[in-house]
């Protein structure tokens, strides 16, 4: 088996051993300096949509391990605590029972779970996630049948109260994300982000548009209710295409670097945003 690990490989007696934090090795003047440890399993493997979040881990500096979505999340993993474990995209069916069992225990004592959405998560053709053990803990209901929601118009995302994960990061132009998974918040959840579908009608013959928000909501982040229970679900993507406007958001760009050779232009209301929520995760 395969891992990534802090922009490097990391072979399986490596991974047997324990020995899979390492700190990148990746100059880069932006960068914020973190101690924290994370599990990134899913989206793709190095050079598809996972650089988006890998340059984000870059950035803050994190040691992290990155299990592409094609492979099983082994029980061995997780020998040592995570601060913060990210399922995005990743299957059920390449999570074995144990593997399970050792993120429920590791959330128990304090780990930070987050459920990123896509075709592999939550109730998505590929997630299988309704009735798991992580959905448990999770402070949404999957739906158990298939919960992609597209807006070709755009869907805008909607501040719903205060978070630590929406420190200084403004709304006077909110992105428009292309999608989401639609989920149902637990009576434990509390939703900070909603999305609100746009609806665009012309108006004339002469190509003149009114373009209104839908009145129904989506949930996109919800949050345990619990300030102690760092869990999370955050139904859209963070890679193109569903994140749409998202991964643009700011206006100006910043070049991030996922490895040596590779790197990616973000929006800096997309770093922070997404650097507040990993920085949520693990605090305690």
């Amino acid at each position: 088996m395969e891992l990534k690990c802090a922009s490097k490989f990391a072979d399986e007696s490596a991974a047997d051993s324990g020995e899979f934090f390492r700190r990148p090795e990746i100059g880069d003047k932006n960068a914020e300096r973190s101690d924290m440890k994370i599990l990134y399993a899913g989206d793709s493997d190095v050079g598809g949509s996972a650089n988006y979040l890998l340059s984000i881990l870059n950035f803050l500096k994190a040691d992290f391990l990155h299990v592409p979505p094609f492979r099983t999340l082994k029980p061995n993993v997780f020998s040592k605590r995570f601060d913060a474990i990210v399922l995005s995209d990743f299957s059920r069916r390449n999570l074995p029972l144990p593997a399970e069992r050792a993120i429920l225990r590791q959330v128990e004592k304090g780990t930070g779970l987050l459920m990123v959405g896509g075709w592999g998560s939550f109730s998505g053709p590929f997630g299988y996630w309704h009735g798991s053990g992580i959905e448990s803990i999770l402070p949404v209901h999957c739906l158990g049948r298939d919960d992609r929601v597209n807006f070709p118009s755009g869907g805008l995302m909607i501040p719903k109260m205060k978070h630590a994960a929406l420190r200084d990061v403004r709304f006077e132009a909110p992105p428009a994300i292309m999608g989401l998974n639609q989920v149902r918040p637990k009576k434990t959840g509390l939703t900070v982000l909603s999305a609100q579908k746009i609806r665009a009608r012309q108006k004339s013959k002469r190509l003149s548009y009114a373009v209104t928000l839908d009145k129904s909501e989506y949930p996109l982040l919800v949050v345990d209710r619990d300030p102690d229970r760092k869990v999370a679900a955050l139904t859209t993507d963070l890679a193109p295409h569903w994140c749409g406007g998202l991964v643009d958001w700011g206006g100006s760009l910043m070049t991030l670097k996922v490895n040596r050779t590779a790197s990616v232009q973000v929006g800096y209301l997309y770093v922070r945003f997404v650097a507040n929520l990993l920085k949520w995760l693990v605090r305690t």
